[in-house]
């Protein structure tokens, strides 16, 4: 056995959200070893997680990664769905969510793309970076202390050669998978259960004369429930049905491959199907779990479906696991390099196992409904058709499945303002709109979020309003901002100003009436300070975490920068000494 140089970080499960850690981790300096039992290289990987919505592009397009994975991609902005005798039913029902997506600036909505083609994509930005995945390896044993100090010693084998050596990290990242060896050999709880019913996805080059080959449908089938119609990237399609307790009583519990081509034809019905080819198939049975906590220790931590499981029903397992990765991402860094007081990293597991545990909530409703059954204990309405009451719910959660939805409760960095709330339509935990602003001089558009990438730095937004009239607060309230960011490590809190004028041409300092605070972008038409609801005649301050969440705001001023001081506080660590490195 050999003994490793010990890392920052160990991440276990080299897939795409175990990929994100390691990624962000060694794009901000620190360092990372990354293992995977797979061959990652070599394998074919078919199947599985394919669809990416709209919340989860922008949080890759602040990471830098959306560019290559939509060169890759098939983009889907319509669905279509048919009943059993092959008619159009209008409207749409269950995956019209990914039409008309309205609230976000990104050029993507839902994409879909095949697990092995985004995973590529993203290992080659690690490698770009000088990462390397060490496949074929696998984690045997871990030693750790109730000390965080000490770190965590993990004994991993190598399967080519047999050997074992160890490595010690500060932190330790289980990525890997459903049946997560870090998560089982913590003993941690993985509270829910498995149901009964079982789900067919089968990947294929497919001909078939339905009307809409290439969008999203559903097939409300009497005998195979809610079909899913799935257009992939390179012509590829998925389609999903259920393995119901008729089908089993006839064919058992041995399922090939020609018997799921074969009910995959007979789901689709009336509409023709052929397979050209098959590239993947599953047959699955439907668990709905969460672990009972996604920080173990205080040196461990699970992301993914290492500590969340739940059907396809909605597609949504790889979007969960990418707001995972991006939401521990920055605070694990922030952490790592002492800009950040421990406590930070607790705020990730309730945020996301509350988020996991409402994705669980509704797939258990909808998985059920999509096999024709009522779920246990939901009241079955006289007036409405099975399909109707699932569409129903679809609708209900259409700000969750795209992810634009999710908002975090008050904790450490999602605080109500003590001074009050200056961006009434937008308060502590809310995901930041995404709204058009204009550079100066050019007077080129660039949305709010690429003007604010994910790059584990702090965001302070002074929306100063007009400054016709807001000029008496605008120079003390940059100065202060000025200040305030040199009480932490340097470029650690990064000042943005937001400034709406009926005249954009003019210069920046001939509009502020003194230097500005940070970078400049013109408000066109006053939209986004009406968008976020703040008063032109105060202004206001507002707080963004790095992955694109408000964190705190309050009127803009000499108050309202100590009140933002004050929040920054309860994580950050006020830079004493000098020389720290930059985040940014």
């Amino acid at each position: 056995m050999t003994l490793e140089s010990s890392v920052d970080v160990l991440v276990i499960g080299a897939g795409p959200v175990g990929l994100l850690i390691a990624y962000q981790v060694l794009r901000a300096g620190c360092s990372v070893h990354i293992i995977d039992k797979d061959d990652k290289y070599q394998s074919a990987q078919y199947g599985r997680a394919n669809a990416i919505y709209a919340r989860s592009a922008e949080l890759l397009d602040q990471l830098g990664l959306a560019d290559d994975i939509v060169q890759q991609s098939h983009f889907v902005r319509e669905s279509y769905t048919y009943n059993d005798k092959g008619e159009r039913v209008i409207p749409g029902r269950v995956w019209n969510f990914v039409e008309n997506v309205a609230d976000t600036k990104c050029a993507l909505r839902s994409v879909e793309n095949a697990r092995r083609y985004i995973e590529e994509c993203i290992r080659d930005s690690f490698a770009a970076l000088g990462g390397k995945i060490h496949d074929l390896t696998e984690c045997v044993r871990l030693e750790y202390t109730v000390d965080p100090a000490d770190g965590v010693m993990a004994t991993v084998k190598d399967l080519r050669t047999r050997t074992e050596y160890t490595i010690r990290s500060k932190y330790l990242v289980g990525a890997d998978g459903g049946q997560s060896f870090v998560r089982r050999y913590l003993n941690v709880p993985f509270e829910g259960e498995r149901t009964e019913d079982q789900w067919i996805r089968i990947d294929g080059k497919v001909k078939s004369n339905i009307p809409t080959p290439r969008a999203y449908a559903s097939i409300e089938s009497t005998k195979h429930g809610n079909v899913l119609w799935a257009p992939l990237d390179r012509g590829v399609t998925r389609i999903g049905y259920v393995y119901t307790s008729e089908l089993r009583s006839r064919y058992g519990a041995k399922v090939t491959k020609e018997l799921a081509v074969r009910e995959a034809i007979e789901a689709v019905k009336p509409f023709d199907l052929e397979f050209e080819r098959v590239d993947w198939w599953t047959l699955y049975i439907i668990g709905q779990r969460v672990a009972a906590t996604y920080q173990p220790h205080s040196g461990i931590v699970l992301v993914g479906d290492a500590c969340h499981t739940h059907s396809s029903g909605a597609a949504q397992g790889l979007n969960t696991g990418v707001a995972d990765a991006c939401n521990l991402g920055w605070k694990l860094i922030l952490v790592l390099k002492g800009f950040a007081k421990d406590d930070l990293l607790a705020t990730y597991s309730t945020e996301r196992r509350a988020a996991a545990q409402r994705v669980i909530e509704f797939d258990r409703k909808i998985s059920t409904l999509m096999a024709n059954k009522w779920p246990e204990g939901m009241e079955r309405p006289a007036d409405k058709h099975i399909n109707q009451v699932l569409a129903d719910l679809f609708d209900d959660a259409k700000g969750y499945n795209t992810g634009l939805g999710i908002s975090y409760e008050e904790n450490l960095i999602n605080v109500q303002s003590p001074i009050g709330n200056a961006c009434s339509s937008v308060g502590p935990g809310a995901r930041v709109p995404d709204l058009d602003l204009l550079k100066p001089g050019t007077l080129e558009v660039i949305r709010l979020h690429a003007a604010t990438p994910n790059r584990a730095v702090i965001y302070i937004l002074a929306f100063v309003g007009d400054p016709r009239i807001t000029l008496p607060s605008i120079s003390p309230s940059s100065a202060a901002v000025d200040n305030l960011t040199q009480k932490f490590a340097r470029g650690l809190v990064q000042p943005m100003t937001v400034v709406a004028l009926a005249n954009n041409r003019i210069g920046v300092e001939e509009a502020l009436g003194c230097l500005p605070s940070g970078r400049v972008y013109y408000d066109r038409r006053s939209e986004a300070h009406r968008r976020f609801e703040v008063d032109l005649r105060y202004g206001a301050v507002l707080v963004l975490r790095p992955d694109g969440y408000v964190g705190f705001t309050a009127k803009m001023g000499a108050d309202g920068v100590d009140a933002v001081e004050a929040y920054l506080k309860g994580f950050l660590i006020e830079d004493t000494q000098d020389g720290k490195k930059s985040v940014s």
